[in-house]
């Protein structure tokens, strides 16, 4: 009876124990022939990697081909995500070494959590010291290691920054903007050139497959797949002349009367004939390089975030200014074509207009200009000349005209962030601007039509826009589109852009209109009493000027100038805004006149450096 039980429980242990292999050999052969593949791809996974190996972005040069941006080699600490050890002693170590919060580090880490495999680049362009001591504690620094990049050197630091423009991390929305081939430690452009052709200087991403350690550090390089590099951008602009402006204003400003170098403003020259700019300079700048810079770039970023002077704003493209009396010429356009006054026709300047516009002399407790023309007006800059035969050609055709040279529109200048309209005054933009209030203050009167005929009027426009118009009279009629970039070459060096003059549009009037206006604005040059005689005494070249000062309730008025040269066949055009900087004349004139020396080598032996 014992010896049955017995041979009953050693059969139902051998039952268990049979069982059991063929369950174990079951799964065995389960893992090895049905799922064998794909725990060798798992395998693999764990211990192999694939970098992404970034391209060296496109140079930016001059139009002379002078280098302004190029790349330079660089250290780069990157971290793996999906090796990091959760030991804090980790992160303290690695934060100890790089000089970084362990917010800093973490917020880093979480930009890389979707690709748990992908380097995460923590900080870049390290120094040779770093580099040593993060090699000296490899092994208690799990998932981290160095990677070699080149890095962006901006060789001439705050020359033409607005135009150029910077580099930042990239944000949530443009890393969805751009796709699968950015990631979230990724610098990108963030304005002016460096963004607005992000995809070309970009380049396209190359791969490196390597073999890494327990650590996530690689041991053995598999296979590469090189990146291509990112295409090359020649602007339009001369570095040189570029320099000189920017030099130009800075030490203009500290001659001024009134609080000497605490002005802003912007200098633009351009082509007229092409619309290729060959200056575009906003005050106050920033340094691109500093921006890229770890160390410096959060509390530098932050302090011209908090600059009341809007350092990152582009004066030239983005700011709206009232045009002063550099308008005039355009209240003279519509004059002549709606045959109000012919140029030689008299006028008696009394000085006071119908609805109370002065001119300069009154308010100086000087004579009267008495009987002037159009010539005359135009040189001494008469108030009183424009406001009154402005009321007679009235808001409607003011308008028309202002809408024909493109005021109130984009300019079509391809650049970020874009510029912006304007404002073109008219009797149904007031109705609509002043829709909240009284009747009496949505309707147009004509000390309206006069303060838009002398420049003081609700018209804005940025400097671009205000040059354009004078191209329009340097041209007779013809505005050219704006352009900032002559030339783009592929990695091989193959053109795949080149630049041409391309018509925004033809304002139609006689031809000895325009030719009456060009005369007309060689009036403030040689005029006995012209307004920019002073600032353009003694330049050789026949050429076109006027003077402008927007008047502001309550503080020092805006400087305005714009000029062009020769008069026949003119080749630039310069336009200058200094804020707060007093009458155009003595404020702006004299920033323009160095750069239009400059551009025709009349100072060649004061030429600013680099």
């Amino acid at each position: 009876m014992e010896k049955s039980s017995m041979e009953k429980r050693l059969l139902v242990l051998f039952a268990v124990f049979l069982g059991l292999l063929v369950v174990i050999v079951g799964r065995l052969w389960y893992l090895q022939m049905i799922k064998g593949e794909h725990f060798v791809h798992l395998a693999d996974g764990n211990r192999m990697r694939q970098l992404r190996v970034m391209p060296p972005r496109g140079q930016i040069l001059d139009r002379n081909g002078t280098v302004l941006v190029r790349n330079k080699p660089s250290f780069t600490v990157s971290l793996v995500p999906g090796g990091v050890s959760p030991d804090t002693s980790v992160t303290e170590l690695l934060c100890g070494l790089l000089g970084t919060s362990p917010e800093e580090l973490n917020e880093a880490v979480e930009k890389g959590r979707g690709f748990p495999y992908e380097p995460v680049r923590i900080k870049r362009n390290v120094d040779a010291e770093t580099v040593v001591a993060i090699e000296e504690n490899r092994y208690n620094l799990p998932g981290v290691f160095i990677e070699q990049e080149t890095v962006r050197e901006y060789l001439y630091h705050d020359l033409a920054a607005h135009l150029i423009g910077y580099l930042g991390v990239i944000s949530p929305s443009e890393l969805q903007e751009y796709g699968s081939q950015y990631r979230g430690s990724d610098l990108v452009g963030k304005s002016g050139i460096e963004q607005t052709y992000e995809d070309l200087l970009r380049g396209e991403n190359g791969t490196l497959t390597v073999e890494v350690n327990a650590l996530s550090r690689p041991i053995r390089t598999v296979k590469t797949i090189e990146p291509i590099p990112g295409h090359n951008i020649t602007l339009t602009i001369d570095a040189e002349l570029q320099a000189v402006a920017e030099r130009a204003f800075a030490e203009h400003i500290l001659s001024l009367a009134e609080e000497p170098g605490t002005q802003t403003g912007a200098v633009l020259a351009l082509n007229p004939r092409t619309g290729e700019i060959l200056v575009m300079a906003s005050f106050p700048s920033f340094d691109p390089e500093m921006l890229i810079d770890e160390a410096e770039r959060n509390s530098y970023y932050l302090s011209l975030s908090a600059d009341r002077k809007l350092p990152f704003f582009n004066r030239v493209t983005q700011a709206l200014y009232g045009p002063g009396s550099t308008f005039k010429p355009i209240t003279a356009l519509a004059i002549l074509e709606e045959g109000v006054m012919g140029p030689k026709d008299r006028f008696n300047a009394t000085g006071v207009s119908q609805y109370g516009v002065k001119d300069w002399v009154i308010t100086n407790n000087l004579a009267p200009f008495g009987w002037i023309d159009m010539y005359d007006a135009m040189g001494m800059s008469s108030n009183h000349y424009f406001a009154d035969n402005g009321v007679r050609v009235g808001i409607d055709n003011l308008s028309k005209w202002m809408e024909k040279l493109g005021y109130g529109s984009p300019t079509g200048l391809k650049l970020y962030p874009q510029e912006a309209s304007g404002l073109l005054p008219s009797r149904e933009w007031k109705r609509q601007a002043f829709s909240n209030r009284a009747q009496s203050e949505r309707n147009w009167y004509p000390t309206d039509t006069e303060q838009i005929s002398i420049g003081q009027g609700f018209h804005q426009m940025t400097l671009l826009q205000l040059a354009q118009g004078y191209a329009a009279i340097a041209n007779r009629g013809e505005i050219y589109v704006p352009q900032v970039v002559k030339e783009i070459a592929a990695p091989d060096g193959t053109v795949v852009f080149r630049a041409e003059p391309e018509l925004a549009r033809r304002v139609d009037a006689k031809k000895e209109t325009w030719d009456t206006l060009v005369h007309l604005l060689t009036a403030p040059i040689e005029h006995y009493r012209g307004t920019a005689r002073n600032a353009m005494a003694g330049f050789p070249i026949p050429a076109a000027a006027k003077t402008g000062t927007w008047e502001i309730p309550g503080t020092i008025a805006n400087g305005v100038f714009v000029a062009f040269a020769p008069l026949d066949e003119p080749e630039i055009l310069v336009a200058v805004v200094v804020e707060r900087g007093g009458g155009g004349a003595s404020a702006a004139a004299p920033i323009a006149r160095v750069v239009l020396d400059a551009y025709f080598g009349f100072n060649e032996s004061d030429e600013a450096e680099m």
